[in-house]
């Protein structure tokens, strides 16, 4: 049956249409695979980059000891490599020679881990790295005790775990390191208490007693901004010659510490400074040198005896301290 042109004009355009149509959504599906193709792609790429990590468990304060319980195991999503991030084995003892995992043991007979420190603040959640680690030399020492101190100046903000310097200032404005970079194991309004070896002890109570004499001095602490990455400041302040011959004939000072100190009191600069500047410092009060010592210490032990009052009197009907 012969169409007329309006019939024919209409098939064809229809046909037009419909093929335009099919090319369209050729193309869309085109589209789409390709789509998907690069929407796959990025997946695996995404997925390549998950990991599982330690992530801190909480914020960790720069300085802070930490062990495996320190931080958890999460799945994330990092390009960091492998052997950028931290795992257990960092925290092992390895034999340098055999490479082999050496087993250390504490008094109780459990397994020792490696003692960490971390070198900067971080936040919870925090993707632990390799880098961010340093290796914890804070062995116990046969003279290291702790020390009680509610004679020096503390920093407004300063709490438990933060790492001070405990200086000296004398009038003029000289001002000395006398013992570096000590852990504050707890203080509160006025008192610190720190773990000080021998040689630290006797240093730091010849400071105290020139702090008391010389009129104007100061006994302060200051505070590591980032314990982790700064290392320990070198200390300036020279003892006396008294203590010095003390301290090189005390059998409770390590040999390492003696000769060290020694060293640095026989430097000219330590002996001038001990010589021009503390010495001379101390020579207008060295009549009265005496009652100035013995109020400092009078103070001192009366701080001493009401804080054991106010602990003593905090543990009644504990049983912890008992009463005669």
């Amino acid at each position: 049956m012969a169409m007329n042109p309006m019939q024919r004009r209409a098939r064809n355009s229809f046909l037009i249409g419909f093929l335009v149509a099919l090319i369209i959504m050729a193309m869309v599906v085109i589209l789409l695979l390709y789509r998907i193709q690069g929407l796959n792609k990025d997946f695996e790429a995404l997925k390549a980059l998950q990991k599982q990590v330690y992530v801190a468990s909480d914020y960790i304060q720069s300085g802070t000891q930490v062990t495996m319980a320190s931080f958890k195991t999460d799945t994330v999503q990092t390009s960091l490599a492998k052997d950028e991030l931290v795992t257990s084995d960092d925290f092992e003892y390895i034999d340098e020679k055999t490479g082999e995992v050496i087993l250390k043991y504490d008094s109780d007979g459990n397994p020792m881990e490696k003692k960490m420190m971390v070198k900067t603040n971080i936040p919870a959640g925090t993707v632990i790295t390799k880098d961010m680690l340093e290796e914890l030399d804070d062995q116990t020492t046969a003279d290291q005790r702790m020390q009680e101190y509610n004679m020096i100046l503390l920093p407004t903000l300063l709490t438990n775990g933060d790492y001070i310097d405990v200086r000296l200032r004398l009038p003029e404005g000289e001002d000395y390191i006398v013992v570096s970079k000590k852990k504050v194991i707890y203080t509160d309004s006025s008192t610190v208490w720190l773990k000080m070896t021998e040689d630290e002890i006797l240093t730091l109570g010849n400071a105290i007693v020139e702090a008391y004499t010389i009129v104007g001095s100061k006994l302060y602490a200051t505070t590591y901004t980032e314990a982790g990455r700064q290392n320990a400041a070198t200390p300036t302040y020279a003892v006396s010659q008294a203590v010095m011959n003390l301290i090189n004939t005390n059998p409770n000072v390590r040999k390492e510490a003696r000769e060290g100190l020694w060293q640095r009191y026989n430097d000219q600069e330590q002996v001038e400074q001990r010589n021009n500047h503390i010495n001379t410092a101390l020579e207008p009060y060295y009549e009265n040198m005496k009652e100035s010592v013995e109020t400092g210490l009078q103070e001192e032990i009366t701080k001493l005896q009401e804080a054991r009052q106010e602990y003593v009197e905090s543990l009644e009907g504990t049983g912890t301290v008992g009463t005669e």
